[in-house]
């Protein structure tokens, strides 16, 4: 493809003739999904191209010239060192490496921004060159941490000053947690938000105290990742600065109350945490089995893609932004989310009419553009809605444990209240055979036809159970 007048060039430094069909499929697929998220982003039409060495690159500046961001492209671990650009070539550009493979010991250009596009979780490729809508939606979400770095090099920039919409504290954290704490706040602050603190942590104990005690009380939400390590200590104390905010916060939160405010806590702990000191473990447990003492916070154990989301549905919903939101403080009924994997028969339009009929809210997942969009809105629902009813039209088990896993994780989402009534309508041959243990999941019978009185059970859970 043409590099000329790109604002995006995926630099792949392999030979064209090395690469097989499917890894040719899987740049397709790469550039595919990134354009996508480019355009849901920034709202502006860019342009991206690919450009794949056929030679040795040594003095082919002008492949550099044109673009605005350069993505260097490892699919695997078989590159060529000498194919790598050099910094005559990048001409001070901005630089995103992003690294398909697990393996990938290159050092990177420097001032270059490393994204790892692989699944973190088992240390394995993805796969780009299928189907890309079965992708596992934290991959889509990886996606993002490329766009928002794209987006600060060429979004145009507004004329008017834009208001922030509010402070967002991002609390130190440990070495093993820079990473996710740093992508964490690029993507609050392209959501408007201003993150503090905007200076440097202090190392010492008291200015470090009074540095986070203020910065806190100007904010709404509170964020704090705990990782591996009983670190970074504060000069001459055995004190971990992680520790120090999470008590500092107690403290703003009674400050806070006194002036009729509020700062609400989200705590993240990796779901495979393995602490590297006794230390470390103890305050872990310590502070996990303390969390009906811990005021105004939630512990949160997911994948750090799913936390991102939580974050983002969490400050839209203390600054009370969303539109059911809103519609709820307006004193309406009760909301209900419904899935279905057959969208476009009839059943699904009769439910939806005869829950309105109800005096219910409908949620459901909108006709979306894109899958990162279908995503937030589907944590979103899952986390808001007062109860859930899923459609089976079509058979396909796969896709309804995907379904019924949601509602097992939905605390580690965020949400934080039980669902008045769940339900599986049936309307297949046979029912599904389900394995997954759900507290009060109703399996609705297909040998009645009147959808009014097949639902009737459902809705009379969720008024007996919401009142």
């Amino acid at each position: 493809m043409s590099t000329e007048d790109s604002d995006i060039l995926i630099y792949v430094p392999f030979k064209k003739e090395n690469l097989n069909e499917n890894e040719v499929n899987w740049l397709n697929g790469f550039q595919t999904i990134l354009e996508t998220g480019l355009h849901q982003i920034t709202k502006q039409k860019i342009s991206v191209s690919n450009f794949i060495s056929n030679e040795s690159i040594t003095g082919k500046k002008g492949i550099t010239e044109s673009a605005k961001v350069i993505i260097q492209l490892l699919l695997n671990n078989n590159y060529d060192p000498g194919n790598l650009l050099s910094p005559d070539q990048l001409n001070n550009k901005k630089v995103i490496q992003v690294n398909c493979h697990p393996e990938i010991k290159e050092e990177p250009p420097k001032d270059c921004t490393i994204i790892n596009l692989f699944d973190e979780s088992t240390n394995k490729t993805i796969d780009l060159s299928g189907h890309i809508d079965e992708l596992k939606n934290e991959i889509w979400l990886k996606f993002l941490d490329i766009a928002f770095e794209i987006k600060k090099e060429i979004a145009v920039v507004e004329k008017e000053a834009k208001t922030s919409r509010g402070k967002i504290f991002v609390a130190e954290s440990s070495a093993d947690q820079n990473y996710n704490r740093e992508t964490i706040i690029r993507e609050l602050e392209h959501l408007g938000f201003e993150v503090l603190p905007t200076g440097n942590f202090p190392k010492d104990m008291n200015p470090f105290s009074e540095f986070v005690h203020d910065n806190l009380k100007q904010s709404f939400l509170s964020i704090h990742l705990i990782g591996k390590y009983y670190a970074p200590l504060l000069n001459n104390i055995d004190i971990s600065s992680v520790e120090l905010q999470n008590d500092l916060f107690h403290e703003v939160v009674a400050e806070l109350k006194a002036e009729n405010k509020v700062i609400k806590r989200l705590v993240w702990i990796p779901t495979d945490i393995k602490p590297k000191s006794e230390k470390q473990k103890l305050y872990i447990e310590s502070f996990k089995r303390n969390i009906e003492l811990l005021e105004n916070t939630e512990i949160i154990q997911t994948p750090i893609e799913v936390f991102k989301t939580i974050i983002r549905n969490k400050a839209e919903e203390i600054l009370d932004i969303k539109a059911q939101t809103k519609i709820k403080s307006e004193g309406v009924n009760k909301s209900v989310y419904v899935i279905s994997n057959e969208v476009n028969n009839k059943t699904f339009s009769d439910i939806k009419q005869e829950l309105v009929k109800q005096k219910l809210i409908v949620l459901e997942a909108t006709q979306k553009a894109n899958k990162i969009d279908l995503i937030q809105e589907h944590y979103y629902n899952l986390i808001n809605c007062d109860a859930l009813l899923i459609d089976y039209s079509v058979e396909n088990l796969q896709w309804l444990n995907s379904k019924l896993s949601d509602i097992l994780k939905s605390p580690g989402f965020g949400r934080k209240k039980s669902f008045l009534a769940k339900s599986i309508l049936i309307n297949t041959g046979k029912s599904p055979v389900i394995n997954l243990q759900i507290k009060d999941l109703d399996l609705i019978s297909y040998a009645e036809k009147d959808i009014s009185k097949r639902l009737n059970s459902f809705i009379e859970k969720i008024n007996k159970n919401g009142t």
